[in-house]
């Protein structure tokens, strides 16, 4: 099974120019049954684009140094691990992003993960109305092939300035939030955090309807 690779002279992409050198790679509608990556140094809008079904890899896959992602209404799961033992709704690798948002977007039934931002690092990084969730058949099946397995798919975030965590879903899965992720916003309710550091990781948490914009962004460094 081969990638769908939706880079700048990718078919089936809308290319928006506002620039002579730079370009967005659009994708609107589309529905694979085959990974698809995003390599290209540009801006991604993926609107109701899902991915399902794949085997052994992730659904979506990000990597290379990207300016920013747009996931809106978007679909990502049916992962099962195979001989190399990978399944992730979402992954990175080796990826460098300005700015990744994900608004009612699912990543869902996901033997391993159902988010892996752990390979790269990121500036801000918003899941919006999102929902990460393992039906409860998936996961009866996972336990199923591994007794030995006693944990549920997780998503795991790493090397992020700031996360916005925005009235999402979870449910049968762990959330785990690495030390060299700065500050983390959160507005809605948030079963299973496992923050792994409280005094790396600034933890906000702001009220229902309350903008994430109204809080200050981590200092940077140089």
């Amino acid at each position: 099974m081969g990638a769908f690779r939706a880079g700048l002279a990718g078919l089936c992409l809308t290319l928006l120019f506002s620039a002579p050198l730079c370009a967005n790679v659009v994708m609107r509608n589309i529905s694979l049954d085959r990974p698809l990556i995003l390599d290209e140094n540009t801006d991604y809008e993926l609107r109701e684009v899902s991915v399902t079904g794949v085997m052994d890899c992730a659904a979506l896959t990000i990597t290379g140094r990207i300016n920013s992602v747009l996931l809106e209404r978007c679909a990502f799961g049916r992962v099962w691990a195979g001989e190399d033992g990978k399944a992730a709704a979402m992954e990175c690798a080796g990826a460098v992003v300005g700015t990744l948002t994900a608004r009612q977007t699912n990543f869902f039934d996901a033997e391993n993960q159902l988010a892996a931002l752990r390979e790269g690092s990121f500036g801000r990084v918003t899941f919006e109305r999102c929902r990460f969730s393992t039906s409860d058949s998936f996961l009866k099946q996972i336990y199923a092939n591994n007794p030995w397995r006693t944990t549920p798919p997780v998503a795991e975030f790493y090397n992020i300035e700031r996360l916005e965590l925005l009235d999402n879903e979870y449910s049968n899965m762990v959330l785990i939030i690495h030390p060299s992720v700065k500050q983390v916003v959160v507005r809605g309710n948030l079963p299973g955090l496992k923050l792994e550091n409280p005094q790396a990781t600034q933890l906000i948490q702001i009220n229902p309807g309350q903008l994430a914009s109204s809080v200050p962004s981590p200092k940077t460094s140089v």
